[in-house]
């Protein structure tokens, strides 16, 4: 076994930095329009624009067993019609691969959901740590309106599966919607098809 030389990560969550870094997905609403439960409106948007939902930035850590990916997300503020901006989602490919975030700045929701269907809303917000387990689909909503930034630390071989779909061909069964100026989570309507 190769010996990994030990490093140090600079951050700053205002504004977003992370060095060093191997790579950045960068995720536009042109990529994920379809996540949206009217992609129809999000297409109206793409006309006029194409915002930058979310950023992350992974450490150049080995994706292997033996190693803890470290990464820092940004979602940006911003809502299709009611529905605030979100992650893509994903479930980790490996049984042995729970995930944890440490929120830096903003305000949001943790959606989680099993295979089987069981769901957990957490809440995200500066000195709030989330713990997934494994097997648990994940997806992060920002519901304010600045930034939710937040590092994510889960064993590197857990590979991440953006293909989840619960029981039934269903996407994630809950969404988080602005009502009354507050966010609420609802049964996502495209789900119940």
């Amino acid at each position: 076994m190769e010996i990994f030389k030990p490093f140090d990560i600079d951050y700053t969550y205002d504004p977003a930095c992370f060095e060093p870094k191997s790579l950045i997905i960068r995720r536009t609403l042109k990529q994920i329009y379809d996540i949206f439960i009217e992609p129809d409106k999000a297409m109206t948007v793409l006309k006029k624009e194409n915002p930058v939902i979310v950023e992350v930035y992974m450490a150049p850590i080995p994706e292997s067993a033996g190693h803890l990916m470290v990464l820092m997300t940004v979602i940006y503020p911003g809502k299709i019609v009611d529905e605030y901006y979100m992650t893509k989602g994903h479930i980790h490919d490996s049984d042995a691969a729970p995930e944890v975030y440490i929120t830096l700045k903003g305000n949001g929701k943790l959606l989680m959901q099993t295979p089987d269907d069981n769901c957990f809303t957490g809440e995200m917000k500066r000195g709030k740590i989330n713990y997934i387990p494994s097997g648990w689909a994940h997806r992060a909503v920002n519901t304010g309106k600045e930034e939710l930034v937040f590092l994510g630390i889960y064993p590197a071989e857990g590979k991440r599966d953006y293909s989840f779909i619960g029981k039934g061909g269903k996407n994630f069964l809950k969404v988080v919607i602005e009502k009354n100026g507050l966010p609420e989570v609802i049964d996502n309507p495209l789900s119940m098809r």
